[in-house]
């Protein structure tokens, strides 16, 4: 029986003398009448899927351990109930980046995800996004770092909630130019996507403000011994722009340590090099290390207050930069929902919500996406500092409302080579 017949007979009434029809009839004729399908209600009590892929095993699974964290701290805060449906969480272990688009496929084709979220490793992302693009499934990125995901491979359903390599780089160069006075500087970090990219916004950003890098060194993202590169950096710098993150950052900084350097040279780097959930190992080695990030756990706001409180409440963590990035990223996909009453099977529109979401009381500050899907936000300059006998990162400095553009033209911008070994050229190393 069709919407319009069921509203006729509800209209004339139903009939009260048949039995098992009464009662039946009763429901149809409620339905009709409140413009509903009368089995619609039986469908929404399917959960809305939120797939997670992380790096839950090998030496970053402090890292994958914080994005899982993360999302259950504000899942569990909201009982896993947005907008009448529940939400239910799948974690896949990221792995390599074949490992991550052998899992993003199982959370597409048989879990039926409603969306995609996590990620580390840049390789992994590049390599996840035709996936989801071609599934047309959105993908929330809260940890990978690497600037094409939202540059040159940006793609519609695609967005991001924390800082990218160029947010990170480009504020890196003008800080170490404008305030650290440097001029001549030494820089090293990873030789995969993201490590090259960001070492690229920095040096953009120092070369085109005056500053001249005079040496620049990769090293393998799988490297154990950073004592042969620390070796080869020259002293006559006057400082050291590094993007070697995660815990193997210790190993760099106490290679760097052993060596002298740290005594007569500041150390700049960049987001999870210092990050809190390997902060108090690092301990010492890290003492006075600068760094650029869009959060610090030591951040003294109201916002970050209710945030630590709530992640105190749901986890036994240490409480990190990449914590919080997920905790946004599950809030993003929240307010999307929200916005769409639920309704996440039409894709385009969900994707449309999550692309209009500004938080604004974020504890990091103000959170917008911009056209190519990244949010822009503050960036805070950090310094490991010791207080109270506790390890933080204090913050020195902020540069409100950064742009993954810095201060290019994107237009321009999106034109030029991306950051790496050829872009831009190292035409003062010696």
């Amino acid at each position: 029986m069709s919407k319009s017949q069921l509203q006729k007979v509800c209209r004339m009434g139903c009939p009260l003398n048949f039995g098992v029809w009464v009662g039946l009839s009763a429901i149809l004729c409620f339905f009709a009448l409140h413009g509903a399908a009368p089995f619609a209600q039986a469908a929404d009590e399917t959960p809305i899927k939120i797939g997670i892929i992380a790096p839950i095993a090998g030496d970053r699974a402090q890292i994958g351990g914080d994005i899982e964290a993360g999302f259950k701290v504000l899942m569990e805060e909201i009982k896993y109930t947005v907008a009448g449906r529940k939400i239910q969480l799948i974690v896949e272990d990221e792995g390599t980046p074949t490992t991550a688009t052998t899992k993003a496929r199982k959370l597409i084709t048989h879990d039926k995800v409603d969306v995609m979220a996590g990620l580390f490793n840049s390789s992994s992302a590049y390599a996840v996004a035709p996936l989801a693009k071609e599934a047309n499934v959105p993908l929330i990125i809260t940890a990978s770092a690497g600037d094409d995901s939202t540059q040159r491979k940006a793609t519609a359903n695609q967005i991001r909630v924390n800082a990218c390599g160029s947010q990170a780089g480009h504020t890196a160069g003008q800080y170490a130019y404008e305030q650290l006075k440097w001029r001549r500087v030494a820089i090293i970090g990873w030789e995969h996507a993201f490590g090259q990219e960001t070492m690229g916004a920095f040096q953009k950003v120092f070369e085109d403000a005056g500053g001249k890098v005079v040496q620049r060194t990769y090293t393998p993202r799988n490297t154990m011994d950073f004592s042969p590169y620390v070796a080869n950096l020259k002293r006559d710098v006057d400082g050291i722009f590094a993007v070697v993150t995660g815990p193997p950052n210790i190993r760099f900084l106490s290679a760097l340590r052993a060596r002298g350097l740290m005594n007569t040279l500041k150390v700049l780097t960049v987001l999870s090099a210092t990050d809190e959930s390997f902060l108090q190992e690092m301990g010492a080695a890290g003492d006075g290390v600068l760094s650029v990030n869009s959060y610090s756990v030591a951040l003294n706001t109201p916002e970050n207050a209710a945030f630590l409180a709530m992640a105190k409440k749901h986890t036994n963590r240490e409480i990190s930069g990449v914590m919080m990035d997920a905790f946004i990223g599950a809030e993003w996909i929240v307010k999307a929902i929200e916005a769409v009453k639920g309704d996440v099977k039409d894709k385009n529109k969900f994707i449309q919500a999550l692309r209009a979401v500004e938080i604004t009381d974020a504890p990091h500050g103000k959170l917008k996406m911009d056209a190519y899907g990244q949010a822009t936000q503050n960036m805070f300059i950090r310094k490991v500092e010791n207080v109270k006998g506790r390890w933080q990162n204090t913050v020195i400095f902020t540069y409100p409302n950064v742009s993954q553009f810095g201060k290019y033209d994107p237009a321009v911008y999106l034109k030029a080579p991306t950051y790496g070994p050829d872009y831009p050229k190292c035409t003062y190393c010696e």
